[in-house]
């Protein structure tokens, strides 16, 4: 097809200048071979056509460009190059080998490293142990030297700033992002795939960035650049291809080529690139929102005035305060100063959304959209006040809201009813703004409102902030983009280490001065005072964390200690010999059983099946070699353990990881069959366990029951080997983030499979515990444990969410409620006070775990995604 261009060419006119995909005038990349060669991939989503079938390749030296309106399938190509996403047809080759399987690691293999869009960093983790999980196996150090390993890489690619023992959740995105390109450029891949990977990032950071693509190409790699940002293509791509609607409309020569031909390309018509003329009133009228000395984090004390129909940008080198003044007038981390919004003061985020003033957050994934809701849900959660009666929804009233947004945005979609997360992440970022602007806001306090959006879809995002500050609303605008604050904002305070150091007018400001006002002064980002300050910082964090986790497990040792004085105060035998191997021994399978689901919970699942898991073995074993020698007799009984563990755990791995039924359901039905087929073997409590297994399972030496001594042994050597091993790294990485574990080439899956099955055969080896006090075959005695695993955990620190606990806690958190189960005997209280107790004492627990973070219903919110399969 042929496009008519804005000054009178063609597209095919352009299209002769090109015999083969060339290079920049310095001649990078000059005659080389491609190095990784796509032929024919297509993607469809439901009814929406994303890619269709393309041909492509790329070479070595070589920057190449890919650019296109959101939607128009850039990022369907990233995830396919990356392994994360499987094309319905066609075939991608890196050198002589085929890439059979759509999944990161393989492509990893291949020598293919990808920073994505919505990054790669798992926060809780530190920049060393993030570096370490991107890196090849066969690259990766000893895990006792990541720190050092990681202080090396970011000094080799000059972030040395950077203190590789924070936590990457506390640097500012702009780190963040930089911190993700060392991670695939340190392992010197073949081919490297950036996906927007300049989004947060400041002019400095940007410069950064591209110097780091410009060295990688090269030393060689093939480098693929996907941006919406096309000043960023000019400096440094060789050559630039073009997607419009999933289709692939050439590649060319970066000197061929310029900006407007690219957006008309990439629009299939012309396109007005101008800014939105500034309103002849802003800052004429009252303020509508005062902020007098305000402080937070990073920031502070700030003045400032906000009046009715103007737009304010803030301005400055990432991590500065900026972002936190931001929050800070939205009622988020106010540590000091006054806020008003016209008559009203706010001290919070309540009082600020009471006020009318509404933050948009540039985190689409945790703060701007619900992952777990259709397009149309996240487009009027906004205004549901407004569109129902009576509580129920008015279905016409949300479809007129629904059909305006989409149709004003431009929102590209299959369907309103679609997830939100099938839309491209700039169609997701409209979606996030049109519900904002739907509740008509007197503040609209938005951070970074064109992130990883095209061009087109940029001015329409300005247009739609002018209209609202022209209908009376007061914005605020937060950006890394110097050009766009200059073009858009009606005045500019440029932040420096969280003061303000200068303020232009709209009319008066251009790119170049605001930039040079925050790096002429003394700023986090220019100098090196910020280096110390940032390890001060995550030394005292590294502290506090540790202090955490330790306060958390002493609290469970000091109520332990309680109830055992209290218990010996009311009966003087309770701390005698024979009372507490009766505690220990009662402890004994549930520590195991808790361990067995501590290993799925770290993993970030659950299994409940646990419990019928223990009653099933109990039955079994009341069946076989009743009679034989204890060097025959135990052997067997482990083995059998073994083998019931393996055929559970590899049942519940297939259902949960191959059929993708959500664990909580899966294994809920499981416990089910279970105890159904415990009942079709005992019926009743019958038979016999073998009396010597029974006499050496319940050995003691002084108080303590032998096995538990093991047991110990065990458990402390498991956490040796979480804390400080590259496989427990890993273990870890998959319970905080499996999807981001999953980008950093980790297998996932597999991962999750082998906790099943570990999980299955530690709860059968509780099993063989159990059936050793009880004696007899009753398939129902492990009911008991099936919540009481889970309560363990948690007790001793763990969390639902995964990725946190220790063995160590198990152990302390069975002994606790082992000994609340003891109460009753005695203290002669009625049998319902142990369960009661057992309850308080993890409440208690989940409360502390809940004070040390995020709230109680952030929590909730979390685990019921994880548990459900959201």
């Amino acid at each position: 097809m042929v496009y008519e261009l804005a000054d009178g060419r063609h597209v095919s006119d352009v299209e002769q200048k090109i015999e083969s995909p060339g290079t920049r005038s310095e001649g990078t990349g000059t005659g080389t071979l491609p190095v990784l060669k796509v032929s024919g991939i297509a993607k469809t989503y439901g009814p929406v056509q994303a890619l269709r079938p393309t041909d492509f390749e790329l070479r070595a030296g070589q920057v190449h460009a890919l650019v296109g309106e959101n939607g128009s399938g850039k990022s369907t190509v990233v995830g396919i190059l990356s392994g994360a996403v499987r094309p319905d047809t066609g075939a991608v080759s890196c050198g002589d080998c085929l890439l059979r399987r759509s999944v990161p690691w393989e492509s990893q293999k291949l020598g293919v490293q990808t920073v994505f869009q919505d990054g790669t960093l798992i926060a809780e983790l530190t920049v060393a142990q993030n570096l370490y999980l991107g890196t090849p196996r066969d690259q990766r150090p000893a895990y006792r030297n990541i720190t050092a390993w990681a202080r090396r890489r970011l000094e080799e690619h000059g972030l040395d700033q950077i203190d590789p023992a924070r936590r990457a959740g506390d640097l500012p995105p702009g780190d963040r992002q930089l911190v993700d390109i060392v991670r695939a450029l340190a392992t010197r891949p073949k081919v490297l795939l950036l996906d927007e990977a300049t989004s947060s990032l400041d002019a400095s950071g940007v410069d950064a960035a591209l110097d780091l693509m410009r060295r990688a190409a090269d030393q060689g790699a093939a480098v693929l650049l996907v941006t919406h940002r096309l000043f960023e293509v000019f400096r440094v791509a060789d050559v630039i291809s073009v997607l419009r609607d999933g289709v692939w409309q050439g590649t060319w020569s970066a000197s061929d080529v310029d900006s407007t031909t690219l957006v008309e390309l990439m629009a299939g018509t012309t396109v007005n690139v101008e800014f939105p003329k500034r309103s002849d009133s802003g800052g004429t009228t009252a303020a509508q929102l005062t902020a007098t000395g305000l402080r937070g984090r990073n920031f502070g004390p700030v003045d400032l005035k906000l009046r009715r129909g103007e737009i304010l940008g803030l301005a400055g080198a990432d991590g500065n305060g900026q972002l936190g003044l931001l929050r800070a007038l939205a009622g988020m981390g106010l540590t000091g100063g006054s806020l008003t919004a016209g008559t009203k003061t706010v001290r919070g985020f309540q009082d600020a959304c009471s006020a009318g003033i509404t933050y948009l957050s540039s985190d689409r994934r945790e703060e701007s959209l619900f992952p777990s809701l259709a397009i149309r849900e996240n487009l009027v959660a906004g205004v549901l006040g407004r569109i129902s009666r009576l509580g129920y929804i008015g279905a016409g009233n949300e479809r007129r809201l629904t059909g305006a947004s989409v149709e004003t945005f431009g929102i590209r979609l299959g369907s309103v009813e679609d997830h939100i997360t099938s839309l491209s992440g700039g169609n997701q970022q409209k979606v996030a703004l049109s519900r904002a602007l739907a509740t008509e806001p007197s503040v609209l306090l938005v951070d970074e409102p064109t992130q990883g959006v095209d061009v087109r879809s940029r001015i329409d995002i300005y247009h739609m902030l002018r209209n609202a500050a022209d209908a009376g609303s007061s914005v605020v605008v937060v950006s890394s983009d110097a050009a766009e604050l200059a073009g858009l904002c009606d005045r500019i305070l440029v932040i420096s280490r969280g003061r303000t150091v200068a303020e232009f007018g709209g009319e008066d400001s251009s790119e170049e001065r605001i930039i040079h006002a925050f790096t002429g002064a003394r700023q986090v980002g220019a100098d090196r005072e910020g280096a110390p300050a940032a390890a001060d910082a995550s030394r005292r964090w590294g502290r506090l964390r540790l202090g955490q986790d330790a306060r958390r497990l002493g609290l469970v040792v000091l109520m332990l200690l309680i109830l055992g004085a209290y218990t010996q105060s009311r009966a003087s035998s309770f701390l005698g010999e024979a009372s507490l191997y009766n505690v220990m021994l009662l402890a004994l399978p549930l520590a195991v059983v808790a361990g067995a689901e501590f290993l799925v919970m770290f993993t970030g699942s659950i299994d409940v099946s646990v419990g019928s898991n223990m009653g099933l073995t109990v039955a079994l074993l009341s069946f076989i070699f009743t009679g034989a020698g204890l060097a025959v007799g135990l052997p067997v009984f482990l083995l059998t353990a073994i083998g019931i563990g393996i055929v559970l755990g590899t049942a519940n791995a297939f259902v949960i990881e191959r059929i993708r039924i959500p664990a909580v359901i899966a294994t809920i039905a499981g416990l089910g069959i279970l105890q159904g087929l415990g009942l079709v073997i005992r019926p009743q409590a019958a038979g016999t366990i073998n009396s010597h297994v029974v006499s050496a399972l319940t050995a003691k030496v002084g108080p303590i029951p032998i096995p538990l001594l093991i047991v110990v042994a065990v458990f402390v050597l498991a956490d040796i080997g979480l804390r400080t091993t590259g496989r427990g790294l890993r273990l870890r990485s998959v319970g905080l983030n499996s999807v981001l574990a999953y980008r950093l080439g980790e297998n996932t899956p597999r991962i999750r499979q082998v906790g099943y099955v570990g999980c299955a055969i530690l709860a059968s080896m509780a099993g063989v515990l159990l059936a050793a006090q009880v004696g007899t075959g009753d398939s129902t005695v492990g009911s008991q444990y099936t919540l009481l695993a889970i309560a363990a955990p948690i007790l001793g620190g763990a969390s639902l969410l995964g990725g946190r606990g220790s063995f160590a806690g198990c152990l302390v958190g069975a002994l606790l409620l082992a000994m609340a189960e003891a109460l009753p005997a005695v203290l002669s209280l009625s049998n319902g006070m142990s369960q009661t107790l057992a309850g308080a004492l993890t409440l208690v627990a989940l409360l502390v775990y809940s004070g040390s973070g995020a709230s109680v219903a952030d929590r909730t919110r979390r685990v019921a995604r994880r548990l459900v399969g959201s």
